[in-house]
C-alpha cells in the first residue's frame, strides 16, 4: 500500500525546510520573503509527487473545521441540481469542504441542522427552505449560538442573512408583456403553495403585471397546487371548464404547465390555438413536451455560485448581516411552440 506524500517528503526531495515547503503549500511564502523560484520547485515537485493536503491536520492545527453544509430539498430537481453545480464549482479552488444534506419537511430540517452544528460547520447555505415559525426560529437560534454564517436561494427564512435569487419578478414581467402582446387579457395563474418564497414571489408579481396590463382581476384567476401533480391537474380541469375560460395559462414552474399540456389533450384543447400555456425554469421537460413550453430560464449554476462566494466571504470576513441582503440574477425568456395569439372571442 503506498504511503501518503508529506510536506516532509517534498522537503527532503529538495533539500528545503519543512516550513519553508508548509509556507509555500499553504500559500504564506510571501510574508516570509520566500521568493516566488523557490515557490514555482515546490508547487511543481509536489504536483509531481502526487501530494494531497491534509484537511484534517489543517483544522487541527488552525482550530477550524473548514467545512461548509449545505441543505436542500430540490436537489433531484433541475434547477435543485444546477444550483448545487454552481456551489460546487465556486468551492472546488477554496480550502472549504462542502457537506451536504438533502430534506423534505421541518422533521428532516431540524435533524439535519443538528447534524451539521455537530460537524462544526463554519458557514450554511439553504436552498428551497420553507420553515415554519417554529423551524425558522430554530434555525435562527442554533446559527446564532454556534455562530454559523447563512445565505440562501428560495428560502423564507425570518432573519438576517445573505440571499442569492433569480429576478423572478422581471420574469414574470416578462412573460406577461409576451401574453399581453399575443393579445391575451384573460390570463389564469396556477401556483405553487401559499407559504414557499419562490411561490409568494412568482404570485405576487403575477398580480402586480394584471394591475399593470390593466387587465381584469375577475378574468385572471389565481389558483395554487401545493406543487403537486393531481393539483396541478385539478386547477387546470377547473379553469378550462369555465364557462368563459382562460385563453393563457400562466404557470409557477415547468411541470405545472406540462400538467395543464395533460389536461387541454385530454379535453380536446389545441394548444396554442386555442389556449396559450407558459412555464417557469425551462427545465428539460420543457423542451420534450408536445408542443413545446415558453418558459423564462433560470440561472441556476450562476446563482448557486454566487450563493457559496458570498457565504465564503461572510465566513472570512467574519462580518454580521443587519438585514436581509439579497442579490438577484435576471432570468432569460425561451419562446416556444406552446405560445400564439389569443384566439378570437
Amino acid at each position: 500500500m503506498a504511503l501518503m506524500i508529506k510536506i516532509s517528503d517534498i522537503a527532503a526531495e529538495l533539500e528545503l525546510s519543512r516550513v519553508t515547503v508548509s509556507a509555500i503549500l499553504n500559500d504564506r511564502y510571501q510574508k516570509l520573503g520566500i521568493s516566488e523560484k523557490t515557490a514555482q520547485r515546490v508547487l511543481a515537485q509536489s504536483e509531481t509527487m502526487g501530494y494531497v493536503p491534509n484537511r484534517n491536520a489543517l483544522s487541527m492545527r488552525t482550530g477550524r473545521s473548514l467545512t461548509i453544509g449545505m441543505l436542500s430539498s430540490s436537489i433531484s430537481e433541475g434547477w435543485g441540481a444546477k444550483i448545487l453545480v454552481g456551489a460546487l464549482r465556486a468551492i472546488q479552488p477554496t480550502q472549504y469542504s462542502l457537506r451536504v444534506e438533502t430534506v423534505h419537511g421541518a422533521e428532516e430540517e431540524r435533524g439535519a441542522l443538528k447534524r451539521l452544528l455537530e460537524s462544526r460547520i463554519e458557514g450554511l447555505y439553504c436552498c428551497n427552505i420553507n420553515p415554519a415559525a417554529e423551524t425558522d426560529e430554530f434555525f435562527k437560534l442554533a446559527t446564532e449560538r454556534y455562530g454559523v454564517a447563512v445565505a440562501s436561494t428560495n428560502c423564507s427564512f425570518s432573519f438576517p442573512h445573505a440571499r442569492i435569487e433569480s429576478d423572478n419578478s422581471n420574469a414574470v414581467m416578462n412573460l406577461m408583456e409576451h401574453l399581453v402582446e399575443l393579445g391575451h387579457n384573460q390570463i389564469a395563474h396556477i401556483g405553487g403553495d401559499r407559504s414557499s418564497e419562490v411561490s409568494r414571489e412568482r404570485g405576487e408579481a403575477f398580480l402586480r403585471c394584471v394591475e399593470y396590463f390593466n387587465l381584469k382581476p375577475d378574468e385572471c384567476p389565481v389558483l395554487f397546487s401545493d406543487w403537486e401533480l393531481d393539483n396541478a391537474r385539478t386547477a387546470a380541469r377547473q379553469l378550462l371548464e369555465l364557462s368563459e375560460p382562460p385563453t393563457a395559462i400562466f404557470c409557477a414552474n415547468d411541470t405545472i404547465a406540462a400538467c395543464v399540456l395533460q389536461v387541454a389533450n385530454d379535453l380536446n384543447i389545441m394548444v396554442p390555438d386555442e389556449l396559450t400555456v407558459v412555464g417557469m425554469t425551462n427545465e428539460r421537460l420543457s423542451q420534450l413536451t408536445i408542443p413545446s413550453l415558453t418558459t423564462v430560464g433560470i440561472p441556476g449554476e450562476v446563482i448557486g455560485n454566487a450563493g457559496m462566494v458570498a457565504l465564503i466571504e461572510l465566513i472570512e470576513s467574519k462580518r454580521e448581516i443587519a438585514t436581509h441582503e439579497i442579490t438577484r440574477y435576471p432570468c432569460t425568456p425561451v419562446f416556444r411552440d406552446s405560445s400564439a395569439a389569443a384566439r378570437p372571442l
